[in-house]
């Protein structure tokens, strides 16, 4: 069975697929009621007496819920402190608030589709269909706010592989007998159950989220340390990229015209990856065929940035960008870009990348 590890790996990455719900339901003001929780205070709304009052506060996010969901792409991890290794895109969201004396939660129906990667193993392409009944509760310490989400029911996960990109893994799943689908689903419901927290610092609107109870007091980590006042952050992360591999993260949100996206890359592993930045048409067209066809994609259509970022160096680039939504792709591969990889083993290819994105006024 040790051949087949790279392929469980690469699926342990959906458990993340619940942190997505917990983003996107607590990314905005309203949904978890700053302005209430100023004038109460954390002593009231930490009383064990007021559940109906915090439980009130968070379902002001529920009308903007699934629209954000829908927005943006989820990052699966392995664990919190491990690095990027696929991504779930969701195509549809649905929310029902449960709410008498005796239960109060919300229940999340979703579907979307993604991948996953692993050196050895290539890459899984995937569509799945979740529904999770959730029983949020919040604490505050030090001014920043912890959102619980324990799970009461999970039920009707569905999942379908779309690829298998490596034969060996493929062989391997036949010769043991292991049904992919099957697997998948058992993995996905054995995960959600654990829950996962999500953390709004202060007035700024800053939010993390993790799998599973973080602590009061500690946070999920991230590569780079921000500063920038007049930006918003997006996306602050480290990804992997194997050999003969693409990540797409996004989609990135441009709100306004005179604005401007600002990169900083750096990595390690390999001696360079490609950086590029594409409309959101044209990295959902990628991301399609990404999860259903073997190997890298190529990018016909003209790109708004295209360079090479070269191994233990500090990159940074921006781009003014018009109203709209973006992707940035990166490859590690000889698709797309201006470099081509080396032939080796795999695992000394592959490229770890810290990844901030931050949105802002243009220069």
């Amino acid at each position: 069975m040790v051949c087949a590890m790279p392929f469980t790996r690469a699926l342990l990455g959906l458990v993340m697929l619940a942190c997505f719900s917990g983003t996107s339901a607590c990314a905005s003001r309203e949904s978890l009621g700053e302005r209430s929780l100023t004038v109460l205070g954390a002593g009231v709304v930490n009383d064990p007496k007021n559940r109906s009052l915090r439980f009130d506060l968070l379902k002001f996010g529920l009308e903007r819920f699934c629209s954000e969901m829908q927005s943006r792409g989820l990052a699966l991890k392995a664990s919190d402190d491990e690095p990027v290794m696929g991504r779930f895109y969701a195509s549809a969201c649905n929310t029902q608030v449960l709410d008498d004396e005796t239960r109060k939660s919300f229940v999340v129906q979703y579907s979307g589709a993604g991948f996953a990667t692993s050196p050895q193993g290539g890459r899984v392409g995937f569509q799945t269909t979740g529904l999770v009944e959730y029983a949020p509760d919040f604490l505050m310490k030090d001014g920043a706010l912890y959102v619980y989400f324990r799970p009461r029911v999970v039920d009707a996960t569905g999942f379908q592989t779309l690829l298998v990109e490596s034969q060996l893994t493929a062989s391997v799943l036949k010769l043991f007998g292991v049904n992919a689908d099957a697997f998948g689903r058992k993995v996905v419901d054995g995960e959600l159950r654990r829950g996962f927290t999500v953390v709004r610092y202060g007035d700024s609107g800053e939010t993390d989220f993790g799998l599973g109870v973080i602590a009061l007091g500690e946070k999920p980590y991230h590569p780079f340390s921000v500063s920038a006042e007049n930006k918003t952050t997006l996306v602050n992360e480290r990804t992997e990229v194997h050999l003969g591999q693409q990540d797409f993260i996004g989609p990135l949100n441009v709100d306004a015209d005179g604005q401007a996206l600002y990169f900083t890359l750096r990595v390690d592993g390999a001696q360079a990856i490609d950086a590029l930045l594409v409309t959101e048409q044209v990295g959902r067209t990628l991301i399609d065929a990404f999860t259903k066809q073997p190997g890298p994609v190529s990018i016909p259509a003209p790109v708004l940035l295209d360079e090479p970022v070269v191994r233990e160096s500090l990159w940074k680039r921006f781009v003014i960008a018009p109203k709209g939504r973006y992707y940035l792709v990166l490859d590690n591969s000889g698709a797309a870009g201006r470099t081509t990889p080396p032939s080796g083993p795999a695992d000394g290819l592959s490229a770890r990348t810290d990844v901030l994105a931050l949105v802002g006024d243009k220069p």
